[in-house]
Parts: structure tokens; C-alpha cells; sequence
């Protein structure tokens, strides 16, 4: 009877032992087949970010990050085409400093050029911000140029704004190149309607034949549970191990409890021959 116990207790353990094993071997299992693609984004971002990729057919997802942030992950095999994707749509977009975060006060006195400077980054940057507003408008830059005051005698040159947007695949803003640079002329003191360019060029399309070639396929390995299919052999693989270090592991503790059984057994038998002498 000892000899019993002790081999069911053997046998309990074992079966504690597997089943951390195959926990652990589908933690790592889940981890190897997601990566993070962009961390520390906003949830605006995130989810802007997320839409673009669910739309072109790549299985990705949003999690929680530090400090309010969030993580997007999307599958090995979808990292390139992920990339592509974003970088065509203009995501993640830039993060743009105002006036208020330019002209931030400090305890550094700055000199009346540095000021200038950092006067005409922030006045493109927020002309910048409000063109970026436009639907089909991806990404938007405003460079602009101010001469400084002409001494007395010298040609006074005119300031002038040049801009550059990277517009949606299809989409026709030509039309809008005169409000444009209508908006433009009037954010900017000095500079004139003539001395404003916009310059607009179409973002990269993913073509419909290599979105439904690259589309992740989904295999149904139980019920309710799908994955990729590239990821199922990887899986079928781990349950493979853990089912073959299962059988091993049964085994042992077979033959361990059947030993230790029949020692049992025969020390039961021993004692009953010395007490019938």
C-alpha cells in the first residue's frame, strides 16, 4: 500500500510537471509568432494605425504599453508588408510641436536670432498642422522663408512659403491648390498668393493582387480557436514535444510505480516467511 501511494504521488507530480511544460511551451509558442511593430503610441495613433492594417487583410492587434501608451503587434510574417502599408498611408504621423510648446518659457535667455528661427519653425508647423486636416492629405510640410529687414539702400527681398503634401492613392487635390495657397498667404505675414508652391505627390498603392497574394490564411486547428497557417505547423510542432515528453513521462512513472510495487510486494512476502517460522 505504501509502495501505491508513493507511486501515485509520483504520478500526481508528473502530471503538475507537463502541464507547466505546456504552458510555458505555448507562452513562448504565442510570443514567436507576434512582434511589435510600433510601441509608446498614443490611442488616437494606435488605432488610426490599426484600421489602416486591418483594412489591407494583416491580422494585428493593440495592446497596452507604459505610462497610458500602446503597443501595436502584428504577426512575423507581416512585419514588411505591414511596414509598406504604413509607411504609404504617412503613419505613424509626425508629432508636431505649436507655438505654445516652441515658445515654452525657460530659464535660458535666447538671442533675438534663435527667437526668429524658432518663430518661423513654429508658424510652419502649425500651417502645416491645418493642411494635414485636408481629407486625402497624408503628410504635409511648410518651409518657409523670411529675409531679415533690408538695410536702407539694399533691395528688399520678399518672403515666400513653399509646401509639400503627400496625398492619398486616387484621390485628385489639384483643385484645392489655390485654397491652398490662398490659406497659406494669409497664416503668413509678407508672403504674397504668387509667392507660394505647393508641390503634391501620390502616396504608393498596394495593389489589389499582391493584397489578396499577402493576405494571412487562417487554419482552424480546434473549435473556436484559428491562427495563421503559417504559424500552425509551428504549433502542431510544440504539441508534438509536449505530447512526446507526456508519453515519457507516463511511462517513467509506470515503470517507477510498478518497481516500486513489486519491492513493496516483496518485502510483504519476506516478513510473512519469517513470521510463519
Amino acid at each position: 500500500m505504501q509502495a501505491f501511494r508513493v507511486g501515485f504521488v509520483s504520478l500526481a507530480g508528473g502530471f503538475r510537471l507537463i502541464g507547466r511544460l505546456a504552458i510555458v511551451s505555448l507562452l513562448l509558442l504565442l510570443a514567436g509568432c507576434s512582434s511589435e511593430l510600433y510601441s509608446k503610441l498614443s490611442e488616437t495613433d494606435a488605432n488610426e494605425m490599426l484600421s489602416v492594417l486591418l483594412a489591407n487583410n494583416i491580422d494585428a492587434s493593440k495592446q497596452p504599453g507604459d505610462e497610458g501608451t500602446f503597443n501595436l503587434v502584428v504577426g512575423d510574417d507581416d512585419v514588411l508588408r505591414a511596414l509598406d502599408v504604413l509607411r504609404n498611408a504617412g503613419l505613424p504621423r509626425a508629432s508636431r510641436e505649436n507655438m505654445g510648446q516652441v515658445f515654452a518659457k525657460s530659464g535660458i535667455v535666447s538671442s533675438p536670432f534663435e527667437e526668429r528661427v524658432r518663430y518661423i519653425y513654429a508658424l510652419g508647423e502649425d500651417v502645416a498642422a491645418t493642411i494635414q486636416q485636408i481629407d486625402g492629405v497624408l503628410t504635409a510640410r511648410v518651409h518657409i522663408v523670411m529675409p531679415e529687414k533690408a538695410e536702407l539702400g539694399q533691395e528688399v527681398k520678399p518672403s515666400s512659403a513653399a509646401v509639400f503634401i503627400k496625398q492619398r492613392p486616387n484621390v485628385d487635390l489639384d483643385f484645392l491648390v489655390p485654397q491652398i495657397r490662398r490659406l497659406v498667404s494669409n497664416a503668413i505675414e509678407g508672403v504674397t498668393f504668387d509667392n507660394v508652391t505647393v508641390v503634391l505627390v501620390e502616396a504608393m498603392d498596394t495593389p489589389p493582387a499582391e493584397t489578396a497574394r499577402n493576405a494571412p490564411q487562417l487554419e482552424q486547428i480546434l473549435p473556436g480557436v484559428t491562427i495563421a497557417a503559417a504559424s500552425a505547423s509551428g504549433l502542431w510542432i510544440w504539441i508534438s514535444v509536449v505530447a512526446a515528453i507526456l508519453v515519457g513521462l507516463l511511462a517513467g512513472i509506470g515503470v517507477l510505480a510498478y518497481l516500486l510495487l513489486r519491492k513493496g510486494r516483496a518485502g510483504a512476502t519476506g516478513k510473512e516467511a519469517e513470521a510463519a517460522r
